[in-house]
């Protein structure tokens, strides 16, 4: 089973169930010492409906003050009892059951809440009686348990349970159980220090201007989350590539964008700057970089209006920009630290010390870790919020802590809430008493305002949010206890052999930085400390970027013709492929099989983007007859190889030409010859004729072959 409970209730409505419960309090002066019914003022009150079945019954019960307990002091909570089936509840019974034995760690709380454990010893408290309650209705008691039935309780965290049973008999059972705890303070309660990242990931590299619009929106998820953070405690750990993203467009940038940013840099919080795109520190640190990975330049992506807005100055603010020219700082964020790091948890002792030279120019940082990386921690136990590893400076986020106050910051359910942070409760009382805690709240494009917002405030003892606070205190000496994330370091180290590969392929382009910068945060993203958390998706999304990346390469090349040359001198036709938005630049090489064929050697081409550009070689022809080829290559201006080599065979007939003119004239004098012929032959037979018959051969013997005919006819 799961525990279901609720959150505090605003103040005002607090007061009104408070003097309701000072009502029903009076009538509970004996002592429950059997199952009796302890408190009910139920709202609203359903009317009565047969229950013949009732599935989605919803049972919570959430004592005050996040389950915070004082020994001997009267228990109040709120029971809600939810029917989410489409037929009404009859009346029934919620008996409240609490163990007497305190749970020993973190690990027994834990499995006592999520259900995973079995019930241990309970005695019974009291009983509720409840009334009929409608289909899809809600019922909220207000329940007093007077303090002699609670019995006295050491420090330490005790499991409550709340069990409903239906009251008729010969119906179908329905019954519900909500799991919840007590926790009696053994001392000044521990203070939280709350760090919550704001993050936001894009369909492409950067935010465009549509996705800031509905971010930004009064609704949009980075609002929500400025809402949230408002008049509270907590450290931002903002990525910086939602202030390029919007910086970068200029005049361009939706007004609600450009207010959420002003918005942002205004707020009192302490700051500091996620690295780029939210990357992993510590996978870069596995692949031997002595420096994190960065962008310093965003020129590819300037708006329409060409001009990006100047970062807001800050005290250490550097020089002002030039109109029209794109800031080195576009992703500064006013106030905000860089000597802080939040990478993942899977580091080793080696990787924390090359971290603590990641800030700017080489400078020390000090690296947020999860308790759950340190030997000390490894078993869900509390730690020191301060540490060292081997003289490196380190900075533990209670996991157990950070995970349920981020539970808490996602739920716009109250209930959920409401028990979410009791978790958060128990968890703390295994820290120190009266210690600073630090909690990192999950990375989350979206939470809910009001959960955010308790979530921060709930423990912070109304302290302002200060890493100086636990900075200050005494390093505990640490040992890490994990291991690294060798898939991510192996990948960082094949990703930069691509990224090379791409930065010479890139000076086909007039400026280079459209493909290196884009690849660049493409990279950045894909290790994002809240992506692609499991080895399968991470191995997924890495293949998906290496084909892509792949494809970019591949997107210039050459697409040869395969033609038979009849003349010495031709034109030999050649295409270059341009599959990107860009117009390139190339050099056509060519080497003939044979050094008797001229053509030129290399031939400079400008391909237009996303099209195929036509290309003519001449070609001179000094051998008759021959079986070529001409194998061309693409080279960047500087000289780097660009897609593979291509080879077009040629079938030269260079003589065709003057053979053909020979043919042809032969023929000519065959034909002429034969008439010649003919017509001598005609004229001897006349002349025999003539001679025959005692004529003089007359003058149309010697006539044309046309004329002869002629004659004849007359002389007949």
């Amino acid at each position: 089973m799961t525990a279901t409970t609720t959150v505090r209730s605003p103040l005002r409505q607090r007061l009104r169930r408070a003097a309701g419960a000072l009502v029903v309090a009076l009538g509970l002066v004996l002592p429950l010492a059997a199952p009796t019914p302890v408190a009910a003022a139920s709202t609203p009150a359903p009317s009565p409906t047969q229950t013949p079945s009732h599935a989605g019954l919803l049972l919570s019960l959430l004592p005050d003050a996040n389950g915070a307990y004082v020994s001997g002091s009267p228990l109040t909570a709120t029971l809600t009892l939810r029917n989410d089936a489409t037929t009404g509840l009859g009346a029934g019974t919620v008996h409240l059951e609490l163990g007497r034995t305190a749970l020993a760690d973190r690990r027994a709380v834990g499995a006592w809440l999520d259900g995973s454990a079995d019930a241990p010893a309970l005695s019974p408290i009291g009983d509720v009686r409840t009334t009929v309650l409608d289909a899809e209705g809600v019922s909220r008691t207000q329940v007093v348990v007077p303090g002699a039935d609670v019995g006295a309780l050491n420090p330490g965290v005790y499991p409550l349970r709340a069990r409903f049973e239906a009251a008729a008999t010969g119906s179908p059972t329905s019954s519900a159980e909500s799991r919840t705890a007590l926790v009696v303070a053994q001392g000044a309660p521990a203070t939280v220090v709350t760090v919550v990242p704001i993050t936001a990931a894009p369909e492409g590299v950067l935010l465009s201007a549509t996705e800031l619009t509905a971010l930004t929106a009064p609704e949009g998820a980075l609002t929500a989350q400025l809402d949230g953070v408002a008049g509270t405690p907590a450290v931002l750990a903002v990525d910086p590539s939602i202030v390029a993203a919007i910086r970068v467009l200029g005049t361009a940038a939706p007004a609600t964008a450009v207010a959420w940013l002003s918005r942002l840099e205004a707020l009192p919080n302490e700051r500091f700057s996620l690295q780029f795109a939210d990357a992993d520190t510590t996978a870069q640190a596995a692949a031997g970089l002595t420096a994190p990975l960065a962008v310093d330049d965003f020129t590819p992506f300037l708006g329409p209006a060409g001009t990006p807005t100047t970062p807001t100055p800050t005290p250490t603010a550097t020089t002002a920009t030039t109109a029209g020219a794109v800031p080195s700082t576009a992703d500064a964020i006013a106030g905000a630290r860089t000597d802080i790091l939040w990478p993942r948890g899977e580091v080793t002792a080696d990787q924390v010390a090359t971290m603590s030279h990641y800030g700017p120019a080489g400078g020390d940082t000090v690296s947020i870790l999860p308790s759950t990386s340190f030997t000390a921690g490894a078993q869900g136990a509390a730690v020191a919020a301060r540490g060292s590893v081997g003289g490196s400076s380190v900075l533990v986020a209670d996991a157990a802590v950070s995970a349920a106050l981020s539970a808490a910051a996602a739920q716009s359910d109250a209930s959920a809430r409401g028990g979410a942070l009791i978790t958060a409760n128990a968890m703390l009382w295994f820290d120190a008493p009266g210690s600073t805690v630090l909690a990192g709240l999950a990375r989350a494009d979206t939470r809910s305002e009001e959960g955010l917002s308790s979530a921060v405030t709930a423990f912070s003892g109304g302290l302002d949010g200060r890493l100086d606070r636990v900075l200050s205190n005494p390093p505990t000496e640490l040992t890490v206890s994990t291991e690294s994330a060798e898939d991510r370091g192996a990948a960082v180290v094949t990703l930069n052999q691509d990224a090379d590969k791409l930065t010479q392929f890139a000076t086909i382009l007039e400026r280079p930085a459209d493909l290196t910068v884009r690849e660049r945060i493409s990279m950045m993203r894909l290790l994002g400390v809240g992506l692609h958390t499991t080895p399968d998706d991470f191995a997924s999304a890495l293949r998906t970027h290496r084909q892509a990346t792949q494809k970019t390469l591949n997107a210039v090349g050459i697409q040869p013709s395969n033609p038979i040359l009849i003349s010495p001198k031709v034109t030999v036709p050649v295409w270059v492929r341009n599959e990107l938005p860009y117009p390139v630049r190339v050099r056509l090489n060519v080497v003939p099989s044979d050094s008797r064929i001229d053509v030129p050697k290399a031939t400079d081409v400008e391909a237009q983007p996303s099209s195929t550009t036509p290309v003519r070689l001449p070609l001179e022809s000094h051998v008759a007859t021959a079986e070529i080829t001409l194998t061309m290559s693409l080279t960047s201006p500087t000289g780097v190889a660009i897609g593979p080599q291509q080879t077009a065979r040629l079938t030269i007939r260079a003589e065709w030409e003057t053979i053909g003119l020979v043919v042809f004239g032969a023929l000519g004098l065959l034909l002429i010859a034969g008439g010649i012929f003919r017509t001598i032959r005609r004229r001897r037979a006349a002349a025999e004729k003539h001679s025959a018959d005692g004529m003089d051969p007359s003058e149309d013997d010697v006539a044309t072959d046309g004329d002869v005919a002629t004659g004849e006819e007359k002389h007949e």
